[in-house]
């Protein structure tokens, strides 16, 4: 279970770092395997830092 959690953890910190580099949703989903709805999460904890 640790397990899964870290790697939900780390595709959803490679996210962020590619939405910050403007990259697109396909992309990112193909390349982290997360879904649209993780990337949008994943997209609001980015701008809510800024």
């Amino acid at each position: 279970m640790k397990n899964k959690k870290f790697k939900h953890e780390t595709a959803m910190e490679h996210a962020k770092e590619m939405l910050d580099k403007g990259i697109g949703m396909a992309e990112i989903s193909n390349t982290t395997g997360l879904d649209e709805r993780n990337i949008n999460k994943a997209k609001r904890k980015l701008e809510d830092k800024d």
